[in-house]
């Protein structure tokens, strides 16, 4: 098996270089709410300018089902983009065919092309080869650059790779190297907090997860489906009714491993007429009421068994954390974190990692992975489908 190529490893000089990158930030009213899957795709741009070469930039952006859809269009990303990387980006309005074609034939070294949403064409999500082909028609080395997009086998990660000397940016490099050296061999006691609205694609992690850590913490709509799979009342809030029966297994093999599952024991509720007003409420109180965040005694146990704690792996913020006050118990958790210098703290994630960066109190953090699934997906195996290609 072949040692995986880094940037450093390529003569750029004169070449076009395809370069996946996960430019999928969250947008609101036209703004970008966090850029850091942008800023963390810089160094290796700079590097193939540097190089003389011509970043050739590829991703997706939302999910528009293998159609054109503008309000899925990459060319939002380019001011952001160009602010970064203090560079002006020539946008071409497809991925593959005679417009990139055109586009590159003018293209200078030093110049930079972002090219349309991948996700246009059915064949990016299906892993198609000869979509694979068309991408690669152009350029002369292939760089993943997309640690985030890596757990995905789509032709832009798997059959891309196969086609063109293939190798792994400076971002991704990173993301390697943190989550091997902090996660690898982790210092115990571990501690994870798993939250988000959904559990569905973290049944496969949170199963492996039982096996190596003391403490499981949830939060979010994932607690909140354990709390109904557990009789509970939960009122009007999210929860998933097909995971539940995965809920009750995931409970009795925990306690098979000696993992203590921490559900929470009182909320943050909104309540019908009182939409400025919030009230915290206990567990056993709960009756026609929503859930929004958890209270402060759940938060105050989370920080006891964070206080006795090593390592903390963190997914997924604890509440509707986009939206004051309902953002408190998250807020709070990134505080005290960020608070232990000597803690190993592994979070992971773009709403998580949004969280963070909201609460401006992130330089004690050992290590901010920008994949979410990815992350997750990682854990399980220590590597990724997107990785393993490239061994090949």
């Amino acid at each position: 098996m072949k040692k995986i190529k880094k940037i450093s490893d390529f003569n750029f000089n004169s070449k076009k270089v395809l370069v996946r990158l996960d430019l999928n930030v969250p947008i609101k009213n036209k703004k970008i709410l966090d850029e850091t899957r942008i800023i963390s795709s810089i160094p290796t741009l700079k590097e193939i300018i540097r190089k003389k070469g011509v970043p050739v930039i590829i991703s997706h952006f939302g999910r528009p089902n293998g159609k054109k859809n503008n309000l899925f269009s990459l060319k939002k990303i380019c001011a952001s983009l160009s602010k970064h990387l203090k560079k002006k980006i020539i946008f071409c309005n497809n991925c593959i065919g005679i417009e990139v074609k055109r586009t590159l034939d003018d293209v200078k070294i030093g110049e930079v092309v972002l090219l349309e949403n991948l996700r246009f064409h059915s064949g990016e999500t299906n892993n198609n080869k000869n979509f694979a082909k068309e991408l690669s028609k152009y350029c002369d080395i292939y760089i993943n650059d997309a640690f985030s997009a890596s757990h995905r086998k789509h032709a832009s990660i798997d059959n891309i790779s196969k086609l063109l000397p293939s190798g792994i940016g400076k971002n991704m490099e990173k993301e390697i190297f943190n989550l091997n050296k902090f996660l690898k061999n982790p210092k115990k006691p571990l501690t994870a907090i798993v939250g988000g609205a959904k559990m569905q694609n973290k049944i496969s992690l949170i199963n492996n997860l039982i096996k190596r850590c003391k403490y499981l913490i949830l939060g979010g709509g994932v607690a909140n489906t354990f709390l109904k799979s557990n009789k509970f009342n939960i009122g009007k809030s999210i929860y998933e009714k097909k995971q539940l029966k995965n809920a009750i297994k995931i409970q009795k093999k925990a306690k098979e491993n000696n993992c203590f599952i921490v559900l929470p024991e009182d909320f943050t509720i909104l309540e019908k007429g009182r939409s400025k007003n919030i009230s915290i409420i206990k567990l056993n109180n709960l009756k026609n009421h929503q859930i929004l965040d958890l209270g402060s005694l759940s938060t105050w146990v989370i920080s006891e068994i964070i206080n006795n704690s090593k390592t903390i792996v963190w997914s997924g913020p604890l509440g509707y954390f986009e939206k004051k006050p309902y953002d408190r118990a998250t807020n709070k958790l990134c505080s005290f974190i960020n608070s232990k210098k000597n803690l190993i703290s592994i979070a992971g994630g773009g709403d998580t990692i949004a969280a963070i960066n909201k609460n401006k109190k992130i330089n004690n953090f050992s290590f901010l992975s920008t994949g979410g699934g990815a992350f997750l997906h990682w854990l399980e195996n220590y590597t990724l489908p997107g990785i393993e290609v490239l061994k090949k």
